[in-house]
């Protein structure tokens, strides 16, 4: 669910659930909490890069996996709110579709790259939830650099 590669002084994570449209459940979430921790350990990484595999970058919240109310969403939203506090640089690949919490995760990047097929949307008031990765603040702060 995710791709771990190493490509001289740059880890590459790529989330790898394209049957879910690279949704973000638990084990995913978990899986890209530690590599980020061993990311910013190892002090001969110098960058990440962020990707997925198609058909979309990140479609937010799994739901089937978030559904109850008392399931652990908390690990999500701490997932989303440390992503943009790395001290090296993050490029987000976006491929495709970032919706949501795949939206809020793409914020969290340094520098985003984006396909010609790659969208960007919140979706969060159409499920009736508040976005709790800090796109509220991050989001009008954000600069597009077309080419």
């Amino acid at each position: 669910m995710l791709k771990v590669e190493r490509s001289d002084t740059v880890m590459i994570l790529t989330l790898d659930r394209p049957r879910a449209r690279n949704a973000l459940n638990l084990d995913l979430t978990r899986a890209l909490r530690a590599q980020i921790a061993a990311f910013d350990a190892e002090a001969s990484l110098r960058a990440m890069v962020l990707g997925a595999t198609d058909p979309a970058f990140c479609a937010g919240l799994d739901l089937k996996d978030f559904s109850e109310a008392n399931s652990p969403r908390g690990e999500v939203s701490a997932l989303l709110s440390e992503f943009p506090k790395r001290r090296k640089p993050v490029v987000g690949a976006i491929n495709g579709a970032a919706m949501t919490g795949g939206l809020e995760l793409a914020l969290g990047c340094d520098f985003l790259i984006a396909s010609e097929r790659a969208l960007f949307g919140d979706t969060h008031s159409k499920i009736g939830a508040l976005a709790g990765g800090g796109m509220a603040s991050r989001l009008p702060q954000w600069r597009s650099e077309a080419t």
